[in-house]
């Protein structure tokens, strides 16, 4: 079993959009629900990147 998974946001995470899909959003709800823990990956700052980070945990 995976203990962590590194995303990068910028096109793999995000579509063409900015957005994360909702194959994406429920595959990485399914990781953290096994115990995985996911870390974004970017070079954005850090505000930018935590942000979306937090938007991501509460849906």
């Amino acid at each position: 079993m995976y203990k962590l998974v590194a995303i990068d946001l910028d096109g793999t995470l995000l579509n063409s959009s900015g957005e994360v899909s909702i194959k994406n959003k429920e595959a990485i709800k399914e990781a953290v629900k096994k115990g995985v823990n996911v870390v974004l990956a970017s070079r954005k700052n850090d505000y930018i990147s935590k942000n979306f980070g937090d938007g991501n945990r509460s849906e």
